[in-house]
């Protein structure tokens, strides 16, 4: 028995089999959408837009957590596929990326940088349209995960493993930004 992260498990093979039979031009263009929004480069524009944006409107502290979320999940992605070093799944589709597979960075940083602008979002919101912007975020964080897997550049347990951790940081980035705000 192989170390777990050296192989395929039961559920990577039964996602990547399924997105198989996705392929597309169409859902190449799908997936390369959902791929870029979890881009370094998308994260980095989106991060100094919302700085801008809370700025503008005097919510510093927000200002300074949507950049830090960015920052801090980036920093420990990066230790983490250190830790793991896990590789890659062999024959990329499309596009091609580099480094270690565990966990997935673009699900890891999705999770924490969407989320946490999710949850100030909601923190302003009618509940009406609290149920419309989780859906919407949710899902663009679902299916950037997704996009990796079809793009055969991480596997399941890959983005898995990413929304765990980011989940974990999210947690913790909403509990400080929730002290540092009621003090």
């Amino acid at each position: 028995m192989g170390n777990l992260f050296t192989r395929e498990l039961p559920i990577d093979i039964l996602v990547k089999g399924w997105l198989d039979k996705l392929d597309s031009s169409l859902f190449d263009q799908i997936f390369i959408f959902f791929s870029f929004l979890g881009s370094l480069l998308a994260f980095i524009i989106l991060a100094l837009l919302g700085m801008i944006f809370f700025i503008k409107y005097k919510k510093y502290l927000e200002g300074i957590f949507v950049y830090m979320s960015l920052l801090i999940s980036w920093v420990s992605m990066y230790y983490l596929k250190l830790l793991f070093n896990r590789e890659r799944p062999p024959g990329e589709k499309i596009i091609s990326t580099f480094g270690a597979s565990f966990p997935s960075g673009h699900a890891m940083i999705a999770t924490v940088f969407y989320g946490f602008i999710t949850y100030l979002v909601l923190d302003n919101l009618k509940i009406k349209r609290r149920k419309l912007t989780m859906g919407i975020l949710g899902g663009l964080i679902f299916f950037i995960g997704i996009s990796r897997v079809y793009f055969n550049v991480h596997y399941t347990t890959d983005i898995i493993a990413g929304y765990f951790f980011g989940g974990v940081l999210l947690f913790i980035i909403i509990a400080a930004y929730k002290l540092i705000r009621n003090k």
